[in-house]
């Protein structure tokens, strides 16, 4: 989670029903049930239903007109958000090589900075110096 965002309530919600949780739609069928009885609840839950259909319907002809007049100012801005989509995930990328090598030059002992070439043979010595690639002593 990030600093900015709010926090995520743990509460079971029907997707589309905004703030209503089980309980609170176990109410509302509960009181239906017992205002409208067995027999009507059917034929109102269908006219319910068939009205939600007519709602979803309207708000997606309102959502269609909204995007096709104003398509073309928001175009911009759309192809902005893309680039910035695709920015980020690019430095994301950069800022998990970068954390890995640290990772890496903290495992292996080495020091950021550290110019040593990891391809050279020379070895330590018995005494404790580094040997010269020539195989000649030093003395």
């Amino acid at each position: 989670m990030t600093p900015g965002e709010p926090r995520v309530r743990f509460r079971s919600t029907i997707r589309g029903m905004g703030s209503l949780g089980t309980g609170e739609i176990l109410v509302i069928v509960l009181v239906a049930l017992i205002v409208f009885g067995p027999h009507r609840l059917p034929e109102i839950t269908r006219k319910a239903g068939e009205w939600l259909g007519k709602a979803r319907e309207m708000t997606r002809a309102v959502t269609d007109t909204i995007d096709a007049e104003y398509g073309e100012v928001t175009k911009p801005i759309k192809d902005l958000k893309g680039e910035y989509d695709a920015t980020m995930g690019e430095m994301k990328g950069i800022a998990s090589s970068v954390t890995d090598m640290s990772f890496d030059l903290s495992g292996s002992g080495r020091q950021p900075g550290d110019e040593s070439n990891d391809d050279e043979d020379e070895a330590p010595t018995p005494d404790g110096d580094e040997g010269s690639t020539s195989g000649e002593e030093t003395p």
